[in-house]
């Protein structure tokens, strides 16, 4: 009688450290998946969607803050105008129509500015 036995090594399935991503099994045979074509379809469907999505032209930039943009609000009332939070600490309230700051405020915070919001 011949009895086939399972194994599994530790190596294959336990991660080094917390931060590492646990791994899966998987079985690349199409032959073991019939929907694989359906799937690979549907990846390729939503992969051309968001080509699609990010591929509007550019249309301008707004230049001033001296670190990066990290929060924007725009404006419910007039549309015109968004407000801009850095990396710096500064806040800025630019006219989108001539692409110019209105407002600014260059030591609003002490760090990042995390968040923005428009107030009537």
């Amino acid at each position: 009688m011949k009895v086939k036995a399972l194994s599994r090594s530790t190596a294959d399935y336990t991660r080094e450290t917390k931060s590492d991503i646990q791994r899966l099994p998987r079985n690349i045979d199409p032959a073991l998946h019939p929907l694989e074509r359906a799937r690979e379809y549907k990846r390729a469907l939503n992969a051309a969607k968001l080509e699609r999505m990010f591929a509007k032209p550019f249309l301008a930039s707004l230049s001033g803050h001296i670190d990066g943009i990290y929060s924007m609000a725009k404006n419910p009332w007039d549309l015109d105008q968004i407000i801009t939070g850095s990396g710096d600490g500064e806040l800025r309230i630019w006219s989108l129509e001539s692409q110019e700051t209105m407002w600014r405020a260059p030591a609003a915070h002490r760090g990042i500015v995390r968040g923005v919001c428009n107030v009537p």
